[in-house]
């Protein structure tokens, strides 16, 4: 299939497609030798450079899906961008001296939509697993930022549960999320339609502040335009029919319906993330609360067995700061 039939939005470039995908590692690859030199200081020049390897990634991977690339690789993406926030987060709490700051600021548009963004890539591409280290960036030490927003608790309950989570009542970005908000918590098939519709059909002007609107328009910059939020939603709220949603062009239909059709193969995720035990990341030098393979984003390639009772070790020489591990979703022992 050429470039043109695959791509799922009109406005991406074949030639600037190829090219933006051959700038991007090397980019990457800057930012990791290099501080940013906007910094006003070395410090603070290598949290903008953690921030900018992140969103270079997440720009590859919304370039990927728009250029209709294959879906199960983002999977993997998915988790090295969460990966790069984890590493950004742990310099700006180091430069802030502060633990409770929060890696996406909710009152700022663009950090607010791409975390909607990756909350919905987390839902449809079974990556839930992923969630309470998403919600650990945000929530801040003992939770202190917990209950900030009321539509990122509502994704959260969705995900980990009530007893997990935080009670609010405040949602921090009325346009264009109040209307999903509001859809998410209809009990009516028609109600929640009509929501989500009303949602998708303001979600681009809406977020005209954002620093990729109308980028199509001015030459480079454009990675595509996806309301992932609202294909998470369609799914975690059942809804079978999701044709009358098809209209807006940037509600992630393919997506949708390739999390639907592999449902079963990554079901084991949400039975993970609903187990309190091995909901959340644990701290090296605490002791192992179930035995089982577990994982560090500290380190490449980390997962190991670890018996019940014996202390999660800390791994020296990272650049991460603390260790924390996490419960794998795959169980499964290596095969020799």
């Amino acid at each position: 299939m050429d470039f043109i039939s695959k791509r799922r939005q009109q406005f991406l470039d074949e030639k600037l497609y190829f090219e933006t995908m051959k700038e991007i590692p090397e980019v990457i690859e800057m930012f990791r030798l290099h501080p940013a030199g906007s910094g006003t200081s070395a410090q603070e020049g290598w949290m903008i450079s953690r921030r900018r390897i992140a969103v270079n990634l997440y720009e590859k991977l919304l370039l990927e899906y728009t250029a209709g690339e294959p879906i199960e690789p983002l999977r993997q993406e998915l988790e090295d961008i969460i990966n790069e926030y984890e590493f950004y987060a742990d310099q700006l709490w180091k430069l802030h001296d502060d633990r409770n700051e929060p890696v996406f600021d909710f009152v700022i548009s663009d950090d607010y939509a791409q975390l909607m963004q990756l909350v919905g890539l987390c839902f449809l591409l079974h990556r839930q697993d992923l969630l309470p280290r998403l919600a650990a960036l945000q929530d801040g030490i003992d939770g202190e930022n917990g209950g900030t927003d009321a539509l990122f608790e509502e994704f959260m309950i969705h995900a980990i549960g009530h007893d997990k989570r935080y009670e609010s009542d405040y949602l921090c970005a009325l346009r264009p999320y109040e209307a999903l908000f509001y859809g998410l918590t209809e009990d009516e098939l028609s109600k929640q339609l009509k929501e989500l519709t009303v949602f998708l059909s303001r979600w681009y002007k809406d977020l005209a502040g954002c620093a990729w609107y109308d980028s199509h328009k001015t030459g480079g910059g454009y990675c595509g335009y996806w309301s992932f939020e609202a294909g998470a939603a369609v799914v975690l709220l059942g809804i079978e029919d999701d044709s009358s949603l098809h209209q807006f062009l940037y509600y992630p239909k393919d997506l949708v319906a390739w999390c639907r059709a592999n449902e079963s193969k990554y079901s084991t995720n949400t039975k993970t993330l609903r187990d309190p035990i091995t909901a959340a990341g644990i701290a090296a030098g605490q002791p192992c609360p179930k035995s089982g393979w577990w994982f560090t984003p500290a380190k490449a390639n980390s997962r190991r067995y670890i018996q019940q009772g014996i202390a999660f070790p800390a791994i020296e020489g990272s650049d991460y700061g603390t260790t924390f591990w996490q419960w794998s979703p795959d169980q499964s022992a290596p095969t020799l």
